[in-house]
């Protein structure tokens, strides 16, 4: 291992950057094969997620999980393969004429490659599924840190994602032998975290040191 990390996530990353490498733009019916392969595993699946996550919590009503983390996980999903096709169009930009005559401006939606996500206890199916949603309608690959209090839910994700993508797709991991710290280390193309302020300028800092670019949703500022 480099720098500390664990050779299991240095291999993760080199799989799924190497992937990236070979194919880096999927097609339309790619990314929605994707998403509807994500949803069929949350259907597929509520039963024994909403089971794991009052695990977890010592105890917590699978209508809660099923109203706050399954449908509108399911839902979400449905709504990004309506809109899709249109998100992946070029779109044109307006030129300022008097520096560049004659010159036309386009942006070009493209893939990033290799996202990490990093999840809380709290919502994990939530806020698991739904960054995965619109990571795999980008067209990239993603890497996803379980939390510490979500044993249960990361050891059945663990378990069974392996069934419906394969790992230079998308892999989980647990936060057990060393996972949690070094995760933020990896030199993702992007990075997600979703936690508290103290522990988001951690996760920023590290993902300095490889110049990745990281989105925080920070809460526990009270």
């Amino acid at each position: 291992m480099k720098n500390d990390i664990p050779a299991p996530l240095e291999l993760a990353l080199a799989l799924q950057r190497d992937a990236y490498l070979a194919h880096p733009v999927p097609s339309l019916d790619e990314r929605l094969a994707d998403l509807r392969t994500l949803q069929r595993f949350i259907r597929e699946n509520k039963d024994a997620l909403c089971e794991a996550i009052s695990a977890d919590y010592g105890h917590r009503s699978t209508h809660e999980t099923l109203l706050a983390e399954i449908f509108p996980a399911v839902d979400g999903i449905d709504h990004v393969a309506r809109h899709l096709r249109g998100w992946m169009k070029t779109q044109r930009r307006s030129v300022d004429l008097r520096n560049f005559l004659g010159a036309r401006n386009r942006v070009i939606p493209q893939p990033l490659g290799v996202v990490g996500v990093i999840v809380p206890w709290n919502f994990p199916v939530n806020l698991s599924m739904v960054p995965l949603t619109y990571i795999f309608a980008a067209g990239n690959r993603a890497m996803v840190k379980m939390s510490e209090n979500s044993r249960h839910l990361a050891r059945l994700l663990i378990e069974k994602i392996p069934a419906y993508f394969p790992p230079e797709k998308l892999q989980f991991f647990d936060e057990v032998g060393g996972v949690g710290v070094a995760f933020s280390k990896l030199p993702f193309d992007h990075l997600l975290f979703t936690g508290s302020g103290q522990t988001g300028r951690a996760v920023m800092a590290a993902a300095a040191q490889n110049l990745c670019p990281v989105t925080l949703e920070l809460g526990g500022k009270a």
